[in-house]
């Protein structure tokens, strides 16, 4: 899988944020209810080491892309395209003065999204997915979002402590 050389390496980034959502065609158990977790990223960057810097990738640089997507979902709703909630989540917004009105001042507003895989709305913390919100889809997910930028061989996502997936790339 991974090349096997003394100067190859594999950087690893991991990031971590809170976020709510539900799946929308399960019919059975919790999961069909809106719910939260604690989701956990961690993504291996391979690359020759850098002799200057010692390093495959810088993770500091890696950390802030991580970031910059992770945002949209931080304490916010993830629900999947057709899904009768985001009509009501977005009404229920617009009556408590909320959609439309968030200030920079009350919220961090990350960049949007705007993927075939993921629509994010910062202004009211919700993100629309084309796929169930799964371990394995925030792997595709993150995939996607950042394969022009980073050499990803390898990402983790976890929604808790039973729940997990992997996805490796070559």
């Amino acid at each position: 899988m991974a090349k096997c050389n003394g100067n190859y390496a594999h950087s690893i980034v991991r990031h971590d944020f809170q976020y709510g959502h539900r799946f929308m065609n399960y019919h059975e158990g919790e999961a069909q209810f809106l719910h939260g977790h604690s989701g956990y990223v961690e993504i291996e960057i391979g690359g020759e080491v850098d002799e200057r810097t010692g390093y495959a990738y810088p993770c500091k640089e890696a950390q802030k892309l991580i970031i910059e997507i992770a945002d949209n979902f931080h304490h916010g709703t993830l629900l999947q395209e057709g899904d009768p909630l985001i009509e009501h989540l977005l009404k229920g917004y617009e009556a408590a003065g909320i959609r439309n009105g968030v200030k920079e001042i009350d919220a961090v507003k990350p960049k949007k999204l705007d993927h075939p895989l993921v629509k994010s709305y910062p202004e009211c913390r919700l993100s629309i997915t084309a796929k169930v919100s799964t371990c394995e889809n925030f792997c595709e997910m993150f995939y996607e979002l950042l394969k022009d930028k980073l050499n990803i061989k390898k990402i983790t996502f976890r929604s808790s402590s039973l729940n997990a997936a992997t996805r490796c790339y070559e």
